[in-house]
């Protein structure tokens, strides 16, 4: 049983370059393995085309829609070596994106990271091309029934995958080896990432010249139909990778269609709210209640410092002696109480207390006196403790502490 309707149609390589032969086999290696990506969108490709531009950095190039699609196959330094077969398939990968997508936008990027994802799974579970259910194991050519190729492709499948658990594998190179620096292994990716994005063709003004170019020197190869028994272990590492995906995204999980390409990455995060649209937030207040009896005029005085009792000026937030913080003032008026003083009553009140100077060095220089002035204070009225004592016996000083000589063991006469 054959193919119906193949996902590529031909094969165009060029003839008149070196190895042309492996040139042939690596466009046909590189489809199928890409082909249950396609399959599972509905994608076509046209015609799978070798190119060697001479633009250096150019990689790839989707012409309308996947008509066509044309790999550089060769290093542009050598056109007798090939490049590796993952940074080919990745370039693959980001032309079957402008199938749906044109312009290199976020949505674009999305369904890129989505393909890539897909090729990762597919390379882990062992699948490397139609008709293999592992490494070097092909069943095209030989009668089986589809039941057994699925059966006999996801065993092979679920022991790869056991296999190769935490090997660290990815797109675009081997497994990362123990002690390599994971910083240059991102970094190397990523770079990759934006090789093939400017050596994407796509859209450019010579597109069209490059696809004439590459049609010209290039021999026509027609695809050959799939075995059923490829495509059923093409359906088998289908199912195998969305089961992944269910278990990775739960129940918001979407498969991958025609019509929604992207799956689970369809939904979008919305796009950032620009710094002048966005709303003003007002920053929540304090419940605490408010005193409407506060005068706001007793900050404008000296106050006391309830540690020291030192005055202070009423522009200082600490005490000037102790650094104690200034403490509120309190009014002994009630709400009903206008504001303002009275002529008897808060000016009265500090009638009797000594007058500060109008100069702010002065204000100063009598705060440390007065703090110097209450620090000898407590020094003199504090109790004053002898050092130690002298034994009358063989007049060994001793401390405080001790109540026996440590010479004689004779007690100290007083306490």
């Amino acid at each position: 049983m054959r193919e119906i309707d193949p996902l590529v149609l031909e094969y165009q390589h060029d003839k008149h370059r070196p190895r042309e032969s492996e040139a042939l086999h690596t466009l046909q290696k590189i489809a199928s393995l890409v082909k249950p990506i396609m399959r599972r969108r509905d994608w076509k490709v046209g015609t799978l085309c070798e190119f060697y531009p001479n633009q250096r950095n150019l990689l790839g190039l989707n012409v309308n829609g996947g008509q066509k699609i044309c790999l550089r196959l060769r290093y542009p330094s050598d056109e007798r070596q090939f490049l590796p077969l993952e940074q080919v398939v990745d370039t693959m990968l980001h032309e079957l994106c402008h199938i749906v997508h044109g312009p290199h936008n976020q949505q674009f990027n999305s369904l890129w990271n989505q393909l890539r994802d897909e090729h990762q799974e597919l390379v882990l579970r062992g699948y490397t091309g139609e008709g293999f259910l592992s490494a070097g194991n092909r069943v095209g050519g030989r009668k089986m029934p589809i039941e057994e190729a699925r059966r006999q492709a996801r065993a092979a499948a679920e022991q790869r995958r056991v296999l190769s658990a935490g090997s660290g594998q990815r797109l675009g190179g081997g497994a990362v080896l123990r002690g390599a620096d994971m910083r240059r292994a991102i970094a190397d990716a990523a770079q990759r990432r934006i090789d093939v994005t400017k050596g994407c063709a796509s859209g450019a003004e010579n597109s069209a010249e490059l696809a004439e170019e590459a049609s010209r020197n290039g021999f026509r190869t027609k695809a050959e139909e799939d075995d059923a028994n490829e495509q059923a272990i093409m359906q088998v590492y289908i199912d195998l990778i969305e089961e992944e995906e269910r278990e990775r995204y739960g129940p918001s999980y979407v498969p991958p269609s025609h019509t929604n390409p992207a799956g689970p990455r369809s939904t979008l995060p919305p796009p950032p709210i620009p710094e002048a649209t966005r709303p003003t937030t007002v920053p929540p207040q304090p419940s605490e209640p408010v005193d409407l009896s506060a005068d706001d005029s007793l900050y404008e005085r000296p106050w006391t410092c309830t540690v020291c009792t030192l005055e202070n000026p009423s522009n200082f937030l600490c005490c000037d002696a102790c650094a104690s913080e200034r403490p509120r003032p309190t009014s002994s008026r009630t709400t009903s109480e206008p504001a303002s003083p009275s002529p008897g009553g808060t000016e009265s009140r500090h009638k009797n207390k000594r007058p500060l100077s109008q100069s702010p060095a002065q204000h100063s220089f009598r705060n440390r006196t007065r703090a110097v002035e209450s620090l000898a204070t407590l020094e003199q009225s504090a109790s004053k403790r002898p050092l130690g004592w002298v034994c009358d016996s063989c007049g060994a000083f001793m401390e405080t502490e001790w109540w026996t000589c440590s010479g004689c063991g004779r007690m100290k006469q007083t306490s």
